[in-house]
């Protein structure tokens, strides 16, 4: 079976790397009948991300050409490559995927005492801009999920209040007190009359405003899974960075501009008033208890263009209507705002989870679910498992002595965990904690494959390539990964007889073809090499 351009695309690592990562390219020159194979695995580390739509949950582009535009900040963003191999300065989605990859060079090889870090900053018209922290401590795969909020469909426990044309600025002054608040009353911004608001260069706003405020509740799943930054990250604070976790008591993104485009960033001679109702169910991790009136919550801003959070003033929690809490806050500046508590000092290497079961020849296989914290049962972060047989998995960076539990996701497998819910009392402690599953259903198998590129001017070269890709049933968005190693791949949890799409991205594109696996099914890829490639090799 040849599926036509699957794996060109990836088959230009092999000289994309020897600029790259410096190593020498050299020409190939078999002997005349001889077969030279060559097995391309310089690659160690993979980053599969996912951008999906907070609502529908959905991936972002699988049914257009939506792109998620893509930027790469950090202490280590230069060891972060296109998994082609390929150092961008931005990057873009299709179909709803990425792949990244780590530069193989000894400088940004990952280890736990030098791990590498960086954020994915994720932005896209319509959408909140977002950003996800990843650090890495150890070479492997890794998959990341980037939940993104439409703001003209935003998901359960999102607030979005838009004004248009509203004020008047004149020489950049406000004339009337501007107020703009949400239906219920979730949140507002009132900018008193006589401040002067200017962008980011400093060049001042005219006009009328068009004002956009969107509230994010700490209580609702869908909410929180899309919190601009995530629930782990990296904040700046009395001039250090520090890793930890958020507890929430609410977020705020606000945009302003003037009818010109010009973007508010800055507020003079006055300061803008936020208010923010605070959910009576909200847990202070300081006092382990509900917030009550009197608390004191640090607020973060969040600056869209590298994602990072920086903490900014302590506010207090005051009684308000309605049985909730309100916290008001005086702000010289826009940006997204957190009003949390941030639980620092993560532990290097936890935990370590063993899955135990029938692997069904796998090997290796995923297991997903949700993590909640079990103060309050709210969302933390989604997780995946990479699980291989015998193998124990590593808590890397966990939030100390913060006890949680997982929930299971049961829904794109028939490998489930035998139990719905698994509870962890400390993530960083020095344990294994084995995880049971069971095999449900039948009339599956494992599907082997194997892809070799060619080059049509000598069938005595073959190219093997090292990476990875995704299948899933035709009538299913319910993508699983697959790793190839050396051109052989096994994808194990087949149906037989039903149909399958298998896809990849590589270099910007997303390449699929439909299979049908029968019993003993054993799929044959060959590719055509590019000429440009070929001449290169050859």
């Amino acid at each position: 079976m040849k599926i036509k351009g699957l794996l060109s695309a990836a088959l230009t690592i092999i000289l994309t790397l020897s600029m790259v990562t410096g190593f020498d390219s050299c020409k190939i020159d078999p002997m005349n009948g001889a077969k030279l194979i060559i097995n391309y695995d310089l690659i160690k580390t993979f980053i599969n991300v996912q951008f999906v739509d907070a609502t529908t949950g959905e991936l972002i582009g699988q049914t257009d050409n939506t792109e998620v535009k893509v930027i790469i900040t950090g202490a280590n963003a230069d060891a972060v490559l296109d998994n082609t191999g390929i150092k961008k300065d931005e990057y873009y989605s299709t179909n709803g995927f990425i792949g990244l990859a780590l530069n193989p060079n000894n400088e940004f090889v990952p280890t736990i005492s030098n791990p590498i870090k960086f954020t994915i900053v994720a932005s896209l018209d319509g959408y909140i801009s977002t950003s996800k922290g990843v650090t890495i401590g150890k070479e492997g795969t890794y998959h990341e999920k980037i939940v993104m909020v439409n703001i003209s469909n935003p998901p359960n426990g999102v607030v979005v209040k838009e004004e248009k044309g509203i004020g008047n600025l004149q020489g950049g002054t406000v004339q009337e007190e501007i107020t703009v608040k949400t239906q219920n009353d979730e949140a507002s911004i009132t900018i008193p009359a006589g401040t002067i608001i200017k962008d980011g260069n400093g060049n001042t706003l005219s006009g009328s405003l068009d004002i956009s405020l969107i509230y994010f509740s700490n209580i609702e799943d869908e909410s929180l899974a899309a919190f601009p930054g995530g629930l782990m990250t990296t904040v700046n604070q009395d001039g250090q960075s520090l890793d930890g976790a958020f507890f929430s008591a609410g977020f705020l993104a606000i945009e302003i501009n003037d009818a010109n485009g010009i973007k508010a960033e800055i507020f003079e001679v006055n300061t803008a008033e936020l208010k923010m109702m605070v959910d009576d169910r909200t847990y202070n991790p300081e006092t382990q208890a509900q917030v009550t009136d009197g608390n004191v919550v640090p607020l973060f801003s969040y600056n869209t263009d590298n994602g990072e959070w920086n903490f900014d003033q302590e506010v207090t929690i005051e009684g308000g209507s309605r049985s909730t809490y309100e916290v008001t806050a005086q702000i010289s500046h826009l940006s997204y705002w957190n009003f949390d508590w941030f639980w620092g000092f993560p532990c290097p290497d936890g935990i370590q989870f063993l899955f135990v079961g029938d692997y069904s020849a796998c090997g290796c296989t995923e297991f997903t679910g949700i993590m909640r914290r079990q103060a309050d049962n709210t969302f933390f972060s989604y997780i995946y498992f990479w699980a291989c047989e015998g193998v124990p998995i590593q808590t890397l960076w966990a939030p100390p002595d913060m006890p949680v539990y997982i929930e299971w996701d049961q829904g794109c497998s028939s490998l489930i965990v035998d139990e719905d819910f698994t509870y962890i009392d400390n993530l960083c402690a020095p344990d294994v904690m084995e995880i049971y599953f069971s095999v449900e259903g039948g009339n599956t198998t494992v599907v082997s494959v194997d892809i070799m590129g060619r080059c049509a001017a000598n069938a005595n070269v073959e190219v093997r390539p090292t990476y990875g890709a995704w299948y899933r049933p035709a009538d299913s968005w319910c993508w699983k990964w697959a790793f190839m190693y050396a051109g052989h791949a096994e994808i194990c949890d087949v149906v037989i007889g039903q149909e399958y799409v298998i896809g990849t991205y590589f270099n910007g594109q997303w390449y699929q073809e439909n299979v049908i696996p029968v019993q003993d099914t054993y799929i044959y890829w060959e590719i055509e090499l590019p000429d440009e490639l070929c001449n290169e090799l050859l």
